[in-house]
């Protein structure tokens, strides 16, 4: 897709989740009703089926594996990015249960030059969806708001654990005045979030676009594994939410009109 440079004022996104949903395969369902309705007039229901070898998943039986989804999803990013104007939002959302399903994001984060300036929780699924029914999985997505220049706070960048704990907190203590109830998958996803924002962070100024996926992975691991280890997610994550009390949702349920002020030296500028 060839888009002027400059042109757009902000990209809205939702890139598929991995291997969680094959899209192809579901679609199939209804296009062969499609199909033998429209065929006839309309060329592109001609074909078979609507699978093809270019579907922006990670399918393992037709031969897509994670470096297949990190080339189309950078591809894609890079793409946008070139046309949109600078400083605007770039905004996606995204959720999985295995961290190694975030790496493709960070490297199409880095290879199209974006800054995450914020990570915001948001309900996203029905726990009844048919793929995420009886699995535990995350019913929420982290929404990566992602700019190309601007400024941000430098605090916004502490990866000590006591301020992932913080960050996890706040969004937890978020969805709760919101009246949601977030599980341990939940806190799970929303961290792997915050890890991937900050390892973006740390890897901008020595990323080479240029390097082979495989060592473009392995620095994202390796980046993420000196933020927190690895290992040890779940239990930050089961942790955090097992920390909050009912005295924290009634704290965060009161409503005060209070004044933001940013410390103009907290501030750096990409």
């Amino acid at each position: 897709m060839a888009l002027p440079p400059a042109s757009l004022d902000a990209v809205l996104t939702d890139p598929p989740y991995f291997a969680n949903v094959q899209y192809a395969e579901l679609m199939d369902f209804c296009y062969v009703w499609l199909r033998k309705h429209l065929a006839d007039d309309v060329p592109a229901f001609r074909l078979a089926s609507t699978r093809t070898e270019e579907e922006l998943t990670v399918n393992l039986t037709e031969g897509r594996d994670i470096t297949h989804f990190t080339e189309g999803l950078s591809r894609v990013f890079v793409t946008f990015t070139h046309a949109l104007k600078p400083g605007k939002p770039f905004a996606f959302t995204y959720h999985h249960n295995d961290i190694e399903a975030y790496l493709p994001i960070a490297v199409a984060l880095l290879d199209a030059r974006l800054v995450c300036t914020a990570t915001l929780p948001c309900p996203a699924e029905m726990g009844a969806s048919i793929h995420i029914s009886g699995t535990k999985s995350s019913v929420m997505d982290t929404i990566f708001v992602c700019r190309t220049t601007g400024t941000i706070r430098a605090s916004q960048f502490d990866t000590s654990q006591e301020a992932l704990e913080r960050l996890l907190r706040a969004d937890l203590e978020n969805l709760r005045m919101a009246g949601l109830t977030p599980t341990a998958g939940d806190t799970r996803c929303l961290l792997f979030g915050h890890l991937i924002r900050l390892a973006v962070w740390q890897l901008r100024s020595t990323w080479r676009n240029n390097m082979p996926v495989k060592d473009k992975l392995e620095q994202i691991r390796t980046a993420l594994q000196r933020i927190y280890h690895l290992d040890l997610l779940h239990r930050l994550a089961t942790q955090t939410l097992s920390s909050l009390s009912d005295v924290d949702l009634l704290a965060s349920m009161r409503v005060e009109e209070v004044q933001i002020t940013y410390d103009p030296d907290d501030e750096i500028s990409f």
